[in-house]
């Protein structure tokens, strides 16, 4: 589910509620500092550009690689950090696809759905 932030007109209070994209409209906070009716802020919702950094970093499971090959991964991409558990850490949209392209891996686009088409 998507979430989505609102402010307070008056104290300038931010808070984020997470709900399904039907209810959106349906939701009316109330700021919990002055207790007044909160606003959407749409532009804190806007998707990130190629260049923007992430909410929160991702560590990828899927691009892990074995402890043995830790100090060849850090000699060959010292811009990505690894965690406890060699999982490289990704911070923006940039370094994760230059990360994707010089490591060889391929990024296969999501399933597409068939459209059932109905007959009269």
């Amino acid at each position: 589910m998507p979430a989505y932030t609102f402010v307070c007109k008056e104290c300038g209070n931010r808070r984020t509620e997470i709900a399904r994209m039907s209810e959106v409209s349906e939701l009316e906070p109330l700021c919990l500092i002055c207790d007044r009716l909160m606003q959407r802020d749409y532009k804190a919702d806007l998707f990130a550009t190629a260049n923007d950094s992430y909410r929160v970093p991702l560590h990828s499971d899927a691009l892990a690689v074995a402890p043995s090959q830790r100090k060849e991964h850090e000699t060959k991409f010292p811009y990505i950090k690894l965690d406890k558990k060699c999982r490289p850490i990704l911070d923006n949209f940039k370094d994760h696809d230059r990360y994707l392209k010089e490591s060889g891996c391929v990024k296969k686009p999501g399933k597409s759905r068939r459209r059932s088409t109905k007959v009269s």
